[in-house]
């Protein structure tokens, strides 16, 4: 069975296929309900990010198909997904999707791509092989708000100037504390205010590589004793990161 793309946006392709690669170069992604939707998450679970964009923003179609089951579709390695899209010097993609049908799903055998001058055929994995799906209920308990916690906005600016202090030492962690008044963000050799108009008060301590995983989005900051979820202003896009639980 197939389904036939019209036109694939090349630059929101690459773009969704970046947001996850942060996460894992394994890309996963499924086709529902007109949109486009992705979870990926780290070994542990201790950082898991949520993404989606409708189906029409990044294939375009003369009706969106109504699919009687979600579509599966995976692929090993993102960046040769990045690599092929390069070789087409112009916008114009067309797309082909193979799929075979299963009793509970639609999973993707072929992606191919394709213009009057080039063509290229990318295999697709099988999606368990890199993620294993995750429930309704999981991922609302995953992104969920603790009660407990604090709330700011940050922006990329900040995150970046963030990113560059962090690089003056070797920590691993740093601590994140609100009063009320503001939102201090303190590692071994600086201390720098983050936001001066937070939500509620508390602080934990995060390891810094997690930062490295958030898009260049402004977004909000929902810090509690167990997890720190950051809610996307500009995308919906969620990351969730476990807190370091010191002894």
């Amino acid at each position: 069975m197939k389904l036939q793309i019209d036109r694939i946006d090349q630059h929101a392709f690459t773009s969704f296929v970046n947001r996850l690669k942060l996460i894992d170069s394994f890309i996963y992604f499924k086709i529902k309900d007109g949109q486009v939707i992705s979870t990926a998450y780290l070994p542990q679970r201790d950082a898991v990010k949520h993404h989606s964009v409708p189906f029409e923003s990044i294939f375009q179609t003369t009706e969106v198909p109504q699919l009687d089951k979600e579509l599966k579709v995976a692929f090993f390695d993102a960046g040769r997904i990045i690599e092929a899209f390069k070789q087409f010097e112009h916008d114009a993609i067309r797309c082909e999707i193979e799929f075979i049908e299963n009793e509970q799903d639609l999973v993707a055998s072929t992606f191919r791509i394709y213009n009057d001058e080039l063509e290229i055929t990318l295999a697709c994995s099988e999606p368990s092989l890199g993620f294993k799906d995750l429930t309704s209920d999981q991922i609302d308990a995953i992104f969920a708000k603790a009660p407990d916690s604090f709330k700011f906005g940050i922006d990329n600016h900040t995150i970046n100037k963030l990113k560059s202090l962090f690089n003056l030492e070797k920590d691993e962690t740093f601590d994140i504390k609100s009063n009320g008044k503001g939102v201090e963000v303190k590692g071994k050799t600086f201390n720098v205010l983050v936001s001066q108009s937070p939500e509620g008060d508390g602080g934990a301590t995060l390891y810094k590589k997690y930062l490295t995983l958030l898009d260049k989005e402004e977004y909000n900051v929902h810090v509690s004793a167990s997890k720190v979820v950051f809610d996307s202003n500009e995308s919906d896009t969620l990351l969730t990161i476990s807190t370091c639980q010191t002894a």
